[in-house]
């Protein structure tokens, strides 16, 4: 896991966040470079994933692919993805140390279609190549309120939000100090007094779709409860707990996590979900664009049934740090926000910061990231169903349309920073 250029802190971070999510995921973590720093996407070391219409091309292709290869055929995983319209097949020991991308490179060589099959994908809490995590680790706060603050609402229809993120800390939503969270609820994430990476960021997100949207009705689905995961999961997992959202019938789905992939190429995983479930529900997506600087698609951001999310600073201006182009239909506040945080005491694990010692405790934090963008405009999609009772696509819509524009062709349409919140 070293990295010559150790001189660099944005490459040393990302080995550190890289060495981070291996070692909770007992090593079944690889990525397509030689210095971790590069990589574009992580991936499971043995997985293939398939469409159920395409698996008898892609036994074929494998049939004819050099036997010194494969020592033996992939076994079909026997996890029930999708109902069955997603299969994991996992690839026995290659005798030449082949990677995934490299067998499917072989096999698209010999006939199989390009994008066929995919290699399993980790998406990680709003990740990208050259980053896998939020833009910053949580910083303290002296604030005592929200920011951007709770907007207040006296009534409306009852919205059902779902984010899909590491978790919910309970005490949080009985907090005199966080008065917003009350009635919110989720999969516990079990913190304790020493946090640990990711803690507490379903929590804040929850916090900021809350103060938007005050009398949304909003559950915390959790995807790397206790720490599991080092706030990763494959992509075949992550559409597993996706149905489980879905089983909640939200209108709104807040997701702060994605990847990018082998070529670009949609996500196997994200477009069967999509078919399975999403398609023709009156339900949106939501999605954090990615903090990576860069316009390489970042799925499920990237799709257009998705609301892909970059982040602004709090002068309008994009962030450093936020991805752009096809990840990015709108822009919001995504700099420095202030929201819910459980007490304790956090180790910062990153370069430059590794070793810092960070202790909350007024039940607040700030953080940056795309992560934190993503649910405003979730907040607000909510909201206006609430307000108006519209069905959630044509909130979505009614909630873009009122983005201004920038005359950078990269930006495109952005929250204007006083609204739907007051500039203090």
């Amino acid at each position: 896991m070293g990295d010559w250029k150790i001189g660099d802190d944005r490459r040393r971070r990302s080995t550190d966040q890289l060495r981070e999510l291996r070692e909770a995921n007992d090593g079944q973590v690889a990525w397509d470079t030689e210095a971790p720093a590069d990589f574009t996407y992580l991936f499971h070391p043995d997985h293939v994933l398939v469409g159920a219409e395409d698996v008898d091309e892609f036994e074929a292709a494998v049939a004819r692919l050099d036997k010194d290869i494969l020592g033996e055929p992939p076994r079909r995983d026997d996890v029930l993805l999708l109902g069955g319209d997603l299969v994991r097949y996992v690839l026995a020991e290659r005798s030449g140390g082949e990677s995934v991308p490299d067998v499917l490179e072989l096999l698209e060589r010999g006939g199989l279609r390009q994008g066929l099959a995919s290699p399993d994908h980790w998406v990680h809490v709003s990740p990208g190549g050259g980053t896998a995590c939020p833009a910053v680790e949580p910083e303290e706060t002296g604030l005592t309120e929200p920011w951007p603050p709770v907007a207040p609402q006296d009534e409306g229809h009852d919205v059902r939000v779902v984010v899909v993120d590491t978790g919910w800390n309970p005490p949080s939503g009985n907090d005199p100090r966080t008065p917003w969270l009350k009635g919110v609820d989720g999969d516990d994430e079990l913190n304790g007094p020493d946090l640990r990476p990711y803690a507490g960021h379903g929590t804040f997100i929850a916090g900021v779709v809350r103060c938007m949207a005050p009398l949304t009705t909003v559950f915390v689905e959790g995807f790397a409860i206790g720490g599991v995961g080092g706030g990763g999961i494959l992509e075949s997992e992550m559409v597993r707990q996706l149905e489980e959202a879905m089983a909640r019938k939200p209108q709104v789905i807040n997701l702060s996590a994605g990847c990018r992939t082998r070529l670009d190429l949609p996500s196997i995983a994200f477009s069967r979900f999509y078919r399975r479930h999403l398609k023709g529900e009156d339900c949106v997506l939501v999605a954090a664009a990615g903090n990576d600087s860069w316009a390489a698609p970042f799925w499920p951001a990237a799709f257009p049934w998705a609301v892909g999310v970059g982040s602004l600073d709090r002068d309008g201006r994009v962030s450093s740090f936020s991805n752009y182009g096809v990840s990015a239909d709108v822009y919001a506040l995504g700099r420095n926000i202030v929201n819910a945080f459980p007490d304790g005491t956090f180790e910062c694990h990153e370069t430059p910061n590794k070793g810092d010692v960070r202790v909350f405790g007024t039940g607040l934090a700030r953080w940056s990231g795309t992560s934190f963008a993503a649910p405003i405009v979730a907040g607000l999609i909510a909201r206006e169903i609430s307000e108006t009772g519209s069905s959630a696509a044509d909130a979505r819509d009614a909630v873009l349309a009122r983005a201004v524009y920038d005359s950078d062709p990269l930006v495109g349409p952005h929250m204007e920073l006083r609204q739907p919140y007051p500039h203090p």
